[in-house]
């Protein structure tokens, strides 16, 4: 790794700590350097608050330091656009640096690289592409987010090694241990919404919240497409119930009063909720991201639609027999039609087994008119 690749890498782990709380905005870190000192740092720590590069160069000015020839480091190319924040492209050029490293260009319509275009004609020399791969995977989220208007989609599987994720009467804690658990509580704080289908909901009765690590709860969306789910489920009376939103189709006129503040309708073909549209209004509420937590009909409709990302599948060393197969409303009748997966990594917790797969082949469409939020 390379002395730029290095603090690059320091830029990605300092963004990091932004995670959970700038959606839908991207993850950012910045590091100033100056006679091979390190003067200043700064991440977005907030959404709506100030850019990564705005603190780097507060947090150095506070040590004492005139940026002028100094050289900055950003995982994603310095906004050109006024938004909550004024432009950071701006604010360098102010400050004078000499030379801006970038992880990679601002996939976002009202930057696009005029960021770069704006400190290069003011000067200031600026080299892209430093550890790229690593910064788009850090914002895949939001660059689905602005580049598809769709918020990412994330899988989570928890499965027997005959691959059920349920007995037949639905029953399913828990399959998989304590460790894997925790992973999952790590993976809800940083997504804007875990989304279960309605048996999940009747019969597993989950919180959905964040409590084996420290981090927020994400919004808890459950499908019930005709509004029958019992008012008791933790969902609705827990101490994070307005946090709960609950999906309908449009046509259905009542719904439980208990929830009546938090509904979203969507489109309905053959009898069950279009994904698609699912998405698109999670998008319009600035929903950068999605846990999809069950179970087998829901997993089942995005592989049909083809509407997901990411893959965790967790497997325990179980053996259930009959039960409920996690894909199993999903039929082809030729192998070739086999949905294919691209495996990126797997690690055990204790007992289980965690694999990663990404599906790399989804077909993106894409389109649509710059998206409302801003910077």
């Amino acid at each position: 790794m390379t002395k730029d690749e290095n603090i690059m890498h320091k830029c990605i782990q300092l963004s990091l700590k932004g995670k959970g709380n700038v959606s839908p905005n991207p993850l950012v870190g910045c590091i100033i350097v100056k006679d091979g000192k390190i003067i200043g740092k700064g991440f977005h720590k907030k959404f709506g608050e100030e850019h990564a590069e705005a603190n780097a160069v507060a947090d150095a000015k506070n040590n004492g330091f005139d940026l002028t020839g100094s050289d900055v480091y950003v995982n994603l190319e310095p906004c050109s656009h006024t938004g909550k924040t004024l432009p950071c492209s701006d604010l360098l050029i102010r400050e004078k640096v000499r030379k801006v490293y970038v992880g990679m260009k601002d996939p976002f319509e009202k930057v696009n690289g005029r960021g770069i275009k704006k400190l290069r004609n003011a000067g200031i020399d600026v080299e892209t592409g430093i550890l790229e791969t690593e910064c788009r995977d850090l914002n895949k989220f939001f660059i689905k987010f602005v580049k598809e208007h769709l918020p990412y989609v994330t899988l989570k599987i928890a499965q027997s090694i005959d691959g059920k994720i349920a007995l037949n009467n639905y029953k399913s804690q828990w399959i998989t241990g304590k460790e894997s658990r925790i992973f999952v509580h790590q993976l809800r704080s940083e997504y804007d919404v875990v989304l279960i289908g309605k048996n999940t909901a009747k019969y597993d009765n989950p919180s959905l919240t964040v409590r084996e690590v420290h981090g927020r709860t994400p919004y808890r969306i459950v499908i019930d497409r005709d509004s029958t789910l019992p008012e008791n489920l933790k969902l609705f009376t827990d101490s994070d119930k307005e946090k709960t939103f609950v999906i309908t189709g449009t046509s259905k006129k009542a719904v439980t009063e208990i929830y009546s503040r938090n509904i979203i309708k969507v489109k309905e073909k053959d009898q069950k909720l279009v994904i698609r549209d699912i998405l698109k209004k999670l998008y319009a509420m600035n929903v950068s991201s999605v846990l999809v937590e069950g179970g087998a009909n829901l997993y089942s409709q995005f592989v049909k639609s083809d509407l997901f990302d990411d893959m965790y599948v967790f497997i325990a060393p179980k053996i259930i027999g009959k039960g409920i197969s996690c894909f199993s409303d999903y039929e082809i009748t030729k192998l070739n039609n086999a949905k294919n997966l691209k495996y990126i990594y797997s690690k055990s917790f204790n007992k289980d087994l965690l694999i990663y797969y990404k599906n790399v082949h989804r077909n993106r469409t894409g389109s649509g008119k710059d998206h409302k939020q801003e910077s």
